[in-house]
């Protein structure tokens, strides 16, 4: 019998050290593989972000307006729920409907009680947003664009589309929309809609539209049209009817660059330009004219009485003009100051001013009545109800209306 011997195990065969390098430089290949497509992923996905940013960086920037709304109320200080923070939105625009305060930013609309609580958030998606509002309704509508709606602090009313950009739309007390579009066939076109969406006139306009204001009876509107003749520009007043296609009437060429057309309840026009202004009976008779004296800043009007504010380059001055359609004399108040904005109180026709740190309250004459402390950093303002909303550059604040 043979003895038992162990099985001794065999010798591994050794790697060559040709194979041990290119099983190396397999690996180095496969990682850097790995790591290229993940790196043609992620660029892939940064160029997709970019390409789709119109879509994502509104709701990006409004999560921080929405967190803010989401949190009215919690103040319980004098000044309520204010200020209101416009995070990631400056050039926003606001306009009161109902007694309510409007912000539209570049993707929505808030509607805010006047203290500060928010009543609705209402996205759109316009490039060129644009804000007007007259009694309860407000139009939001894109300039250069073709979506327009006609919106209340309760709801949305409708939103439609025009064949041809929008120039500029305005709305009536009443909700009727005017819309001045552009147009292959003419100058421009002018759409009428009512309060229903539903378009009830058009008319193709051979002037170019620059303003439209509607009549006190909501059965037509005016329209300023701008011209050039020998290099000079110059503007005509039209009067237009809703159930013809004619002028009713129309001014004679006026020396100016008009800017705005007004029009109060008994039928009379005021008509804005750039270096004077002019009033007009409801028969399109000039009643007056007012030339002014210094370059134009900035006006308002209400009920039938005109604001200007002038500005004096040379002498670093600048003056408050008070005009009324009764034909007085302009009642005149200088500053050795800014003036920031203006605004006239409907129920009085008494004029709000706005300094750099003070509210004056002038009566007709020009007189002052009273003043007031403006604690927060503010270029303009927006009355509604018995407050005034101080516009800063990203939040909104509120005060008091002076009463006096």
């Amino acid at each position: 019998m043979k003895p038992h011997r162990p099985k001794t195990a065999k010798p591994k065969k050794q790697k060559a050290p040709r194979d041990i390098y290119a099983m190396r430089k397999r690996k180095k290949r496969k990682k850097v593989l790995i790591q290229c497509i993940w790196m043609l992923l992620l660029s892939m996905t940064i160029l997709i972000l970019y390409q789709r940013r119109d879509s994502w960086i509104p709701k990006l920037e409004t999560m921080g307006m929405r967190h803010q709304a989401n949190r009215q109320g919690t103040n319980t200080g004098r000044d309520g729920n204010f200020p209101i923070d416009m995070y990631g939105s400056r050039d926003y625009q606001v306009g009161q409907a109902g007694g309510r305060l409007l912000v539209l930013s570049d993707s929505d609309l808030y509607i805010y009680e006047t203290d500060g609580t928010l009543l609705s958030s209402r996205q759109h998606a316009y490039g060129s947003a644009m804000l007007r509002t007259e009694g309860e309704y407000a139009l939001v509508y894109e300039y250069g664009g073709t979506s327009f709606r006609l919106e209340t602090p309760a709801k949305m009313r409708y939103e439609k589309k025009t064949a041809d950009p929008i120039i500029f739309g305005r709305v009536s007390a009443d909700g009727t929309v005017a819309l001045v579009t552009g147009s292959d066939s003419c100058s421009c076109r002018l759409l009428v809609f009512n309060v229903k969406g539903q378009q009830f006139y058009e008319r193709d306009c051979v002037e170019r539209i620059t303003d439209v204001s509607f009549h006190a009876g909501g059965t037509g509107c005016y329209a300023v049209s701008t011209d050039e003749a020998e290099g000079s520009l110059y503007s005509v007043l039209h009067s237009y009817s809703f159930s013809q296609k004619e002028d009713l009437w129309a001014s004679q060429p006026l020396d100016m660059l008009a800017i705005s057309v007004y029009n109060t309840e008994d039928g009379s026009v005021f008509l804005l330009g750039d270096i004077q202004c002019c009033w007009f009976s409801p028969e399109g008779v000039q009643t007056g004219s007012y030339v002014y004296p210094d370059a134009l800043k900035t006006a308002a009007f209400a009920d039938g009485t005109a604001s200007l504010v002038l500005t004096n380059q040379e002498q670093r001055t600048e003056s408050v003009v008070i005009l009324g359609m009764d034909g007085k004399p302009p009642a005149v108040r200088d500053y050795e100051r800014t003036v920031k904005a203006i605004g006239i109180r409907p129920e009085d026709g008494r004029v709000t001013v706005m300094l750099r740190n003070q509210i004056e309250v002038l009566n007709t004459a020009a007189g002052l009545v009273g003043t007031a402390p403006v604690q927060e950093s503010c270029d303009g303002f927006a009355r509604v109800g018995g407050y005034l909303f101080l516009l800063g550059y990203d939040r909104i604040g509120r005060m008091e209306d002076p009463g006096f």
